[in-house]
């Protein structure tokens, strides 16, 4: 860039941020950026010879990023615009963070992305020779038998604990997480169509898949943990065998290694709902699918099936969770930006590589969508997928750091005394690990855009694995980011233990001599010592877990075996909870069952199939969200809205919730003993010619509510 350049660019970039601040509205925005950009780019073309057609292309590519954040800025907030306060959940704007943090990155990638293309095209003077332990089939199939029984030993059986265990009280697994999940899958058990009759914010795929699962196993709420505790098993065995297959027995075990020193998923493997890993497990799959097939040993093929397949991965990724959805397409950018001009690949194989895995991706989604929701619903399923992602980047999320953190300072007699309470360290590895991953970026561009013609096979093959880990990495940050906690900073970070592991060898492998090799060595080999200090405990514990392997394989296999010889026998409330006795106990013995089990009799002696919906929020402290409601009750929700307020609910959700409960003929809804609110008043005074509503009193040991129904003349 010259320095006549470099001023059009500073003089286009401050117009633009005059023009955020004093206009305000995307809009007009829109006009007036259009001729800034519009102008730049004309003055830029007219004296493009300083420096070409290349230098010019960049100078307006950064100009039009910073357009991009501002209008990103500008997005409209359902919060701000409507004054549409939260009615549950937090509230904190973390756009322009996490839009820094994505912007950062993609800038990074279109730098070095412009600088490879300004390297000459012709290929390499020699070819790699890939000959690494990847190559030779007997040592790929026993790394793989390997690396599988060491996951297994390591992260698998661990998680099978607490599926066997006996608890004092109500167990582990009786969570709002997972009555989430319970009662929407109720719903489709009576008859709702999947995902729009009965929503839930985890993904179209990943609603049905847990349905299977869970029937598959048992359908009761301990069926449903035992059944979420064997998929996310499932998919990290699968996970460190592709690890192995791509990258090599050795980083494969440094894998393991740090899934136990850093969060990772094997810390919430054992979480009922929410930590379902085929959220996130697409991601890194496809980021290391896509380093091996632009960069590594699957370059060389030229085939259309490598695109498509990978493409199809993709397809069904999004179909079972937004994240990998959007988290899959931000690999595949990155990765095209990163990986490829290195290889020597020309736009047109760029573009056309990108067509297919595009083009098969969402065909694929749509026609499995199509196929379990039905066609025509395609466009509701897209958008009410968006609805609660939409919120989330609007605002609607959690703070900072969401765990609690307690710092105190006390002075007595005169002396200092501190206290400090919290997880400090998961914090530092959010925030410090975000920092990490875009250095980590910028590192591998400038030595693909630089040093990757000169280097040797050895540092190839380091470059292009540390590639597909770091963007896999980066891109599952981003979910950590959006909800900073050390549970959701575990969930996602499949990559991330990696990474902190690989960055030390990439500094010092790939980074020329020098000062600064030196300082990102000290750091990054210091970031590993804080890991193993921090970690050691967690890693001493596995290993100490290693020596009854084989007990805890049978006693695991022993409760699954169990859960499934009950299948056949006669539901009832407490097969509901457990359908082993030994594990009824506390749910049984708690002191709210009695009135919900005459509650729930009474209710299915006066519905008799007719659809209700929960009016109180809570009934006692057994049923205490309505997803325990519908789900113990065997009872279909007239919104199909089964968890108002256990997720993002806004005031105008709540407004749409009324609607749809007042306008259904012949609902029935269930109030708190004297209703009063917004429903109650709606729902009284919703009936139509020719329908009456009848309202009854429901009680027991105490009076539990008011049952209204609508009813024809």
């Amino acid at each position: 860039m010259t320095g006549r350049q470099g001023i059009i660019c500073v003089v286009a970039i401050v117009m633009l941020l005059v023009e955020v601040f004093a206009i305000g509205s995307r809009s007009g925005f829109l006009l007036a950026a259009g001729v800034t950009l519009l102008v730049a780019a004309i003055v830029l073309w007219v004296g493009r010879h300083d420096g070409g057609v290349p230098t010019a292309v960049y100078c307006f590519g950064v100009i039009a990023a910073v357009a991009g954040y501002c209008y990103l800025a500008l997005a409209p907030s359902r919060i701000a615009e409507a004054n549409d306060e939260v009615i549950y959940w937090g509230l904190m704007d973390k756009r322009p963070f996490v839009f820094g943090y994505l912007g950062l990155i993609a800038f990074i990638a279109f730098h070095w992305f412009m600088a490879a293309f300004r390297e000459p095209r012709s290929p390499p003077s020699s070819s790699p020779s890939w000959s690494d332990d990847t190559g030779r089939w007997p040592v790929r199939v026993g790394g793989g038998l390997l690396v599988l029984l060491l996951a297994w030993a390591w992260l698998g059986v661990p998680a099978f604990e607490r599926v066997g265990a006996v608890e004092p009280g109500l167990a582990w697994f009786y969570d709002v997480h997972a009555h989430v999940h319970l009662a929407s899958m109720e719903q489709i058990r009576l008859g709702a169509v999947p995902y729009l009759e009965a929503q839930t914010q985890y993904g179209v795929g990943n609603q049905i898949l847990m349905g299977w699962l869970t029937g598959l196993v048992h359908y009761s709420n301990h069926g449903f943990f035992a059944a979420n505790v064997l998929l996310n098993v499932a998919c990290i065995l699968l996970f460190f065998v592709v690890l192995q297959q791509v990258l090599g027995l050795g980083w494969a075990l440094a894998g393991l290694v740090g899934w136990a020193l850093w969060p990772s998923p094997a810390g919430v493997a054992d979480v009922a709902g929410w930590a379902a890993f085929t959220r996130w497990l697409a991601i890194p799959i496809l980021s290391l699918v896509l380093a091996w097939l632009l960069l590594g040993p699957g370059a060389a093929c030229r085939s259309w099936v490598a695109p498509a397949l990978a493409g199809a991965l993709w397809g069904v990724g999004g179909f079972l969770s937004q994240e990998s959805l959007s988290g899959g397409f931000l690999v595949l950018a990155l990765s095209i930006g990163l990986l490829a001009p290195a290889a020597g690949w020309s736009l047109r194989r760029m573009a056309a590589f990108s067509a297919l895995f595009v083009g098969t991706g969402l065909a694929l989604f749509v026609a499995l969508v199509a196929g379990f929701v039905g066609l025509a619903n395609v466009p509701a399923v897209l958008a009410l997928a968006d609805a609660k992602s939409s919120l989330v980047m609007a605002g609607v999320s959690n703070s900072i750091w969401s765990d609690a953190i307690e710092i105190s300072f006390k002075m007595i007699h005169g002396r200092l005394y501190t206290t400090f309470d919290g997880q400090l360290h998961g914090l530092l590895v959010t925030y410090l690990g975000a920092g990490l991953l875009v250095l980590g970026i910028a590192l591998l561009g400038g030595f693909l855009a630089r040093r990757w013609r000169a280097a040797d096979d050895a540092q190839r093959r380091l470059a292009w694995k540390f590639g597909g880990v770091a963007i896999g990495a980066a891109v599952l940050h981003l979910f950590t980011l959006l909800r900073a906690d050390l549970s959701h900073l575990a969930g996602p970070s499949f990559l991330l233990p990696l990474f902190l592991l690989m960055l030390p060898v990439f500094v010092w492998r790939c980074l020329p001599r020098g000062t600064w090799r030196t300082v990102l060595l000290v750091a990054s080999v210091g970031v590993v010592a804080e890991g193993a200090v921090a970690g050691h405990d967690r890693f001493l514990e596995r290993v100490r877990g290693l020596g009854d392997v084989w007990g805890d394989t049978v006693a695991a296999r022993d409760i699954y075996r169990e859960l499934r010889g009950h299948r056949t026998q006669a539901p009832d409330l407490a097969s509901r909870y457990s359908p082993i006795a030994r594990f009824q106990a506390g749910f049984v013995d708690h002191r709210d069952f009695p009135e919900a089990k005459d509650l729930f009799e009474q209710l299915d002696a006066r519905l008799k199939g007719r659809r209700i919906e929960k009016g109180l929020h809570r009934f006692d402290n057994l049923v205490g969200q309505p997803d325990v409601f519908y789900f113990f009750g065997g009872l279909r929700s007239v919104s199909g809205i089964t968890s108002p307020m256990t997720s993002i609910w806004m005031r105008s959700d709540e407004d749409a919730w009324i609607a749809k409960v007042v306008a259904a003929p012949e609902a029935c809804v269930f109030f708190a003993a004297g209703p009063t609110g917004r429903l109650y008043d709606a729902f009284m005074k919703s009936a139509a010619p020719g329908t009456r509503i009848v309202s009854e009193t429901l009680a027991g040991g105490r009076v539990y509510g008011t049952l209204a129904c609508k009813e024809k003349v």
